[in-house]
């Protein structure tokens, strides 16, 4: 019974300590809110709080928004001008820090602690553009207490004043209470000449606040002109503004470079042509079509080696085995660099979906071949604009969110100016002469391998439809994309059968009717495409009156804590 009774006694003791420290609140909350005959508005609140030493040390802290974005998404950027802070009558120490989106005024002194008790702070403050002109009255939508307090408001009040006397009967006044977005209705209001009075019911639980709506006859305050609202929006969207201007500047650069150097000579007739150009392999043609090295490129390459007799291609399941034949054959450009790569010191090389070294070395010997053999000679890749263009486009976006861009305005600025990028990457490139006559004669070549209509193949003069033509002809129609209209042709005349037979010294699909027709064939080809890339990648402003408000809306608001 005795150890019972200490512990029902320090149970009350811990009690009595709690209600010893009490709350931290906001006792009252009281604005008096002045609105001048230019639309400007002088606000003083007065802000009773209950200190206790846990949150509130030192003193309080009140944000003001003053960045808000409009119904179309443009910036609106309020001004704010703090007059004077008291507290308990006397001038108080504070500082403004800046927030994502208004500011905050510190008050107290990091030094100083409070008393426990109450302390009353007034806050004196200007700011403008904070009233609605509407086509039949104007308003006031303000968010008094503002709905970020981490605090409780016992009671909360305002009062409205207008520049010059204006009769009650045609006034309208209204109010907003609760969480942000809530229309709850704890409060009064009365509509005086010249203003209105507010005053909450309830208890505001932390985050919870007060909205006032004061309509009023249009006149009673000077609307802005067109040229103030001008002013205004350009000084509020100024980001914007530079966003504009540099992906304009950006445009402009790369269309005058374009025009300068990127433009392509003109192409020459366009006829069928029956061979590759005079000694391009199957990956060269490609590299040159497409003015960049690509994973078809190596595909082309191993089957134009396997079409020579250097090699054979089987396929087996996902994946492929290279077998040397230990035939000597004419090699293309960067094409015995490749192959000793890809085979090392052996005779046998996989290919799988899955990242190899020896397949991506292999690769990277193929594309630094092709590049140093036909860039620059053939064709010009122009990058210097890109990269100067770059420059102009990363301090486009950086200058937008410097001077506080919203979101959408930075996150279009840089996906039209990558996307700008991308395009002119390439249209800047462009053959040279020697190109441009190299490049009809591949746009011959194509037409004659991609020609899939009966009258078409009537007219060429020398079809030459042999399975040794197929066969040989094969890695160029991969390499130009028409293997299946190439494969397609043959299939015609000679049958499905015969077309597998043409190259099955060279490429086996696996199983042993995977080439029983002309789609297995395309199909594999392409497989042999992705596979290489696979494997040399590594993984790696609203009105609030008529009910068409809430608690949170309007101007003002913030919130606040002790510090």
């Amino acid at each position: 019974m005795r150890r019972v009774s200490r512990q029902m006694l320090g149970a009350l003791l811990a009690l009595a300590s709690l209600a010893a420290v009490g709350e931290e609140k906001i006792v009252d909350f009281a604005a008096d809110i002045a609105i001048s005959g230019d639309g400007a508005l002088t606000v003083t609140e007065t802000i009773v709080v209950q200190a206790e030493g846990a949150n509130i040390k030192r003193g309080i802290l009140r944000d003001f928004p003053t960045a808000y974005t409009d119904r179309a998404g443009n910036a609106v950027r309020v001004p704010f001008e703090v007059i004077a802070v008291r507290r308990d009558g006397a001038a108080e120490p504070y500082a403004l820090e800046a927030l994502a989106n208004g500011v905050r005024i510190r008050i107290g002194r990091a030094d100083l602690l409070l008393d426990r008790g109450e302390h009353r702070y007034e806050i004196e403050y200007r700011t403008a553009r904070q009233l609605g002109f509407f086509a039949a009255h104007d308003e006031l939508y303000w968010n008094v207490t503002g709905n970020g307090w981490t605090f409780a408001i016992d009671r909360a009040s305002a009062r409205v004043r207008l520049p010059q006397p204006v009769p009650a009967a045609r006034l309208s006044a209204e109010a907003y209470t609760g969480p942000s977005g809530a229309r709850g209705a704890d409060y009064t209001a009365r509509v005086v000449d010249g203003g209105a009075e507010y005053e909450t019911t309830r208890r505001l639980p932390p985050h919870h606040g007060l909205t006032v709506v004061l309509a009023f006859p249009k006149g009673v305050v000077a609307a802005p002109s067109t040229l103030e609202r001008a002013g205004w929006f350009v000084r509020d969207n100024v980001g914007a503004g530079v966003a504009l201007a540099g992906v304009l500047a950006v445009w402009a650069f790369l269309y005058w470079r374009w025009d300068r150097i990127g433009r392509d000579p003109k192409p020459g007739p366009r006829f069928p042509r029956y061979d590759p150009p005079s000694s391009m392999s199957a990956a060269a043609v490609r590299f040159v079509d497409k003015m960049s090295f690509d994973s078809r490129c190596f595909a082309a390459a191993l089957l134009g080696l396997g079409a020579r007799g250097y090699l054979k291609i089987h396929q087996n399941g996902d994946g492929f085995t290279l077998e040397r034949t230990g035939r000597d054959v004419a090699f293309g450009t960067g094409e015995k660099a490749m192959a000793d790569k890809l085979f090392g010191g052996s005779d046998v090389a996989s290919l799988q979906k899955q990242y190899d070294p020896s397949v991506a070395a292999a690769q990277k010997e193929l594309s630094d071949a092709l590049e140093h053999h036909y860039a620059d000679v053939l064709f010009k890749r122009n990058r210097t604009p890109l990269v100067l263009a770059g420059f102009g486009a990363m301090a486009t976006v950086a200058g937008a969110i410097v001077l506080r861009s919203s979101v959408p305005v930075v996150i279009a600025t840089a996906i039209v100016l990558g996307a700008s990028l991308l395009l002119f990457a390439y249209l800047l490139s462009a053959y040279t002469q020697q190109g441009r006559r190299l490049k009809d004669e591949i746009d011959g070549l194509r037409l004659y391998l991609g020609v899939a209509e009966g009258d078409a193949l009537a007219r060429l003069q020398n079809p030459r439809l042999t399975p040794e033509e197929f066969a040989g002809k094969l890695p160029y129609a991969l390499a130009l994309g028409v293997e299946k209209t190439w494969a397609d042709r043959f299939a015609a005349v000679l049958g499905t059968a015969a077309i597998a037979q043409a190259v099955s010294h060279y490429y086996l699909g696996s199983g042993t009717d995977s080439l029983a027709d002309v789609g297995s064939l395309a199909s594999s080809l392409g497989d042999l495409g992705a596979t290489a890339s696979a494997a040399a990648s590594p993984p790696g402003s609203d009105s609030g009156s008529g009910g068409g408000g809430s608690s949170g809306g309007g101007g003002g608001g913030g919130g606040g804590s002790g510090w």
